[in-house]
């Protein structure tokens, strides 16, 4: 598919690449990121088939990590709903049995108050995990690398296979990083756009990327 910044060259994304739009011209960077936040126009997503696709539901903006949400906060209902809904039968079982013993401790302290009140058994498992409040261990959520890889491996879970933006990585991957990075990208056939706002003579630590680059006079190279 092809990424189309306005008046300029289209960018083309490939399944288990990372593409990436290189600047130092702060008008483009700042209306590339606006468009990438939905909050401009001037960016269309185009399919191999030419048919033009919303970019709001086609492309997962996270944005950088400095500024990017908690991943659970932003995906751990979705991915709890896969969770609760693949439970095995004995699994299912086991819930039921652990939620009744708590409701009926809950419905004994009930009797504290003068009131006709009782608790009701509720399947909804996604509720419990909700109570549970699974989070990302601290240690997986270390260092940068770490975030992004947990990033990538939450779109595997979710199935989510749109095109995954982020800005700003090389502020901070370490260049080996980086290429470990292109490799999660391989490994995972997901489709990754990066834009950063750099200088073209540090394109060295793109290589093995596909590298677009836009100067300071609005001129389209592609590197």
């Amino acid at each position: 598919m092809n990424l189309i910044y306005a008046a300029h060259q289209p960018m083309e994304l490939e399944n288990g690449r990372v593409t990436v739009l290189m600047t130092n011209n702060q008008n483009v960077y700042f209306e590339m990121a606006q468009a990438l936040a939905g909050k401009n126009d001037l960016l269309r997503l185009i399919a191999d088939d030419f048919s033009e696709l919303h970019l709001s539901t086609a492309l997962c903006w996270d944005a950088d990590l400095s500024s990017a949400p908690d991943l659970m906060d932003k995906y751990g209902s979705a991915l709890l709903k896969k969770i609760s809904n693949e439970l095995t039968v004995d699994q299912r079982q086991q819930l039921l049995a652990k939620q009744q013993e708590l409701l009926t401790a809950i419905q004994d302290t009930l009797f504290s108050v003068d009131l006709p009140l009782e608790v009701s058994l509720d399947d909804g498992f996604q509720r419990l995990y909700k109570y549970a409040r699974p989070r990302l261990i601290s240690s997986a959520n270390a260092t940068p690398y770490d975030i992004i890889k947990n990033d990538l491996n939450i779109h595997l879970e979710l199935n989510d296979c749109r095109v995954l933006a982020m800005k700003n990585i090389a502020n901070f991957l370490l260049p080996e990083q980086f290429k470990a990075f292109l490799q999660l990208v391989e490994e995972s056939g997901l489709a990754v756009f990066l834009l950063e706002f750099s200088e073209k003579q540090q394109r060295a630590y793109y290589q093995n990327a596909d590298v677009y680059w836009v100067d300071e006079d609005f001129v389209d190279w592609h590197l």
